[in-house]
């Protein structure tokens, strides 16, 4: 699904957006167990994209230690009192097989090696998130291996095209 012109451009727009608006950051920090802190933080796109250097500052962070891509989306975050950075690894999937690739917790461990790096911007904390179909969610258990599970239905209340997505997943 990575390589769909539509699967890209949603991702993009996912991005996008929450760089750029203060309403969607809050409604999606306020599902991690990051909500408490969504006032207080500052999203560090300019930090990551100086670490990426020509690539989108937010997509297909790599492993130093294994140079696979280990997350599709990643956003990081400082709290600006007290410069505690956290981050959220971001896959999204449209059928169960895309779900293989994360079963025995691959994703929270991935997640876990990039901790307190200086490339990845010394985060130490984080959360995995799936962004999928209702459907998907509730109908197959591997989903639980993320830490949150969004509904694709509820990110189209900000990005409409997730709607369309989770329309052609049913």
């Amino acid at each position: 699904m990575q390589g769909d012109p539509l699967s890209s451009d949603l991702d993009e727009l996912f991005a996008s957006t929450l760089a750029s608006s203060h309403e969607f950051r809050s409604w999606f920090l306020s599902r991690t167990k990051f909500a408490r802190l969504w006032p207080l933080v500052r999203l560090l796109q300019a930090e990551q994209q100086e670490a990426q250097g020509p690539d989108p500052w937010w997509r297909n962070w790599r492993s130093e230690s294994t140079g696979r891509i280990s997350t599709r989306m990643l956003f990081i975050f400082e709290v600006e009192q007290t410069k505690l950075r956290f981050s959220l690894h971001v896959e999204r999937a449209m059928r169960a097989e895309e779900l293989a690739a994360f079963e025995r917790g691959s994703h929270r461990a991935v997640a876990k090696a990039m901790m307190n790096q200086e490339c990845f911007q010394n985060y130490m904390d984080f959360e995995t998130v799936l962004l999928a179909p209702q459907a998907l969610i509730v109908g197959d258990a591997r989903t639980l291996n993320f830490d949150r599970r969004i509904p694709f239905e509820t990110v189209a209340g900000f990005l409409p095209g997730f709607g369309q997505l989770g329309q052609a997943a049913a």
